[in-house]
Order: C-alpha cells, then sequence, then structure tokens
C-alpha cells in the first residue's frame, strides 16, 4: 500500500522537536514492504501547500498522522494544539478519499474524544508500529479490524484494549534519515 505519514506537530518551544515515533511507525511500514513517504510539518511554511503537493503527488491509499499534542502546556497563555490538527485532517480530505489514521502520544491520551473531535476514519492508542501494521495488512485484505488492539473507529465503541509492549527490542529503530526530509 501506499502510504503517507504526517507529523502534525509544528511547535518549537525551545527547539524543533524529531518526530521519533512516526519514524519507528515509518521504519516498520517501510520493512514490511509498503510504498512510503514522509511529511514533516514541523519543516513547513505552508502547511496546506506542503499537504497538496504531497497527497497530489504521492496518492497515498492510507493517511496517518502523528498527534504529537493536545496542549503547549503553558499555564499562562495556554493554546490548544487540536485546531492545527484538525485543519489537517481538513486538508487531507480535501486532497484524498484515503483512510486517515491517527495516533501519537497527544491522540494516545484522549483517543475516542480526540478522533471524533478531529474527525478522521480510524485511531491508534499506545504504540502503534504492531498495530498500524495489522491495520494496513487488513484493509488491503477487507478484513475485520475488530482484532486489532487499541483501535478506535469513528462512531463505534474501542474495538479492543491496547497491547504494552513487553521490549524495546521488539520495536523497530526509526530511520535514521526521516528527519531531515521535508
Amino acid at each position: 500500500m501506499r502510504v503517507l505519514l504526517i507529523s502534525a506537530n509544528t511547535e518549537q518551544i525551545n527547539m524543533p522537536v524529531l518526530p521519533l515515533g512516526l519514524a519507528c511507525v515509518a521504519a516498520a511500514v517501510q520493512g514490511a514492504g509498503h510504498e512510503l513517504q514522509m511529511l514533516n510539518l514541523m519543516m513547513q511554511t505552508d502547511t496546506r501547500q506542503a499537504l497538496k503537493e504531497a497527497i497530489v503527488g504521492f496518492n497515498p491509499e492510507i493517511i496517518g498522522i502523528s498527534v504529537r499534542n493536545i496542549d503547549d502546556q503553558n499555564m499562562e497563555n495556554p493554546k490548544f494544539l487540536l485546531d492545527g490538527v484538525k485543519d489537517v485532517v481538513s486538508g487531507c480530505r480535501k486532497f484524498s478519499g484515503a483512510t486517515i489514521v491517527l495516533g501519537g502520544a497527544g491522540y494516545s491520551i484522549f483517543p475516542q474524544a480526540s478522533l471524533d473531535f478531529l474527525e478522521a476514519d480510524i485511531g491508534i492508542q499506545g504504540e502503534g508500529e504492531s498495530a498500524f501494521l495489522k491495520l494496513l495488512e487488513r484493509l488491503g485484505e477487507n478484513k475485520d479490524l475488530s482484532e486489532i488492539p487499541g483501535l478506535f473507529l469513528a462512531g463505534q465503541d474501542p474495538q479492543r484494549e491496547k497491547e504494552y509492549i513487553k521490549s524495546l527490542n521488539d520495536l523497530p529503530l526509526p530511520l535514521p534519515d526521516i528527519h531531515l526530509r521535508a
């Protein structure tokens, strides 16, 4: 499958934050033989144009969006960050009919509420390296998704509780150059 992974984080408090978790998911996707492209919105000046170019140029079948934070953790002048992610989701919808899958640390805090607010199709709570690959496999074969741990579907109850990793050694290392590409 053609998979576009998007790091939706654009906040730079002290320095740009590398999309390390998404880079690990990207390594798993690439290792499973899928066609992969990654878009890091932190590195973009015009996120809408970057979305359009990535989507139209690659024509993904699945779009994965990493939600790193739901707010900026500033108690004096807090900023809600999911509005920006909602713009990313709507931009993806404008340029593609691909299935949109949410994941990431911020998403995993409030998975059902985030999925509903952001109006995506599917969400994965917890580590996505294994669950995302299972999702790609089952979507590709038109199989039931209910056995995928940590999966949330728009408008439905959670499918199964997330699984916890037993060893970090079981996870793929992030792609070394994924942070440097726009």
